[in-house]
């Protein structure tokens, strides 16, 4: 996944939702998103279950309607609770907030 601070929460392609075992239409919220690119339909699972390292927990995800756009780790719920540096050529993930 791409680490995008920009990010508001973490976006990832469609197909992955069919690989995870996410119904968009049944599990899912459908939002209408505008950005640089446009507009476009994000289907949002509120809580999915995710693990970095040893730590678990619950974030918010967003499937994209679409497959041609790489997986974006964002901030609500994950990198907004962790210390997050890029140093030369790696990224390193520190707990922030005990969850």
């Amino acid at each position: 996944m791409l680490v995008d601070s920009g990010a508001d929460y973490t976006l990832l392609p469609k197909f992955y939702a069919e690989d995870l075992g996410v119904n968009l239409e049944q599990d899912c919220k459908a939002y209408t998103t505008f950005g640089i690119g446009g507009t476009e339909t994000v289907y949002v699972l509120r809580k999915m279950k995710v693990q970095l390292g040893t730590w678990k927990f619950s974030i918010p995800v967003g499937f994209l309607e679409r497959d041609n756009v790489p997986p974006l780790l964002g901030r609500q719920n994950f990198l907004e609770d962790f210390k997050v540096v890029f140093f030369r050529h790696a990224t390193s993930f520190s707990n922030y907030r005990s969850r």
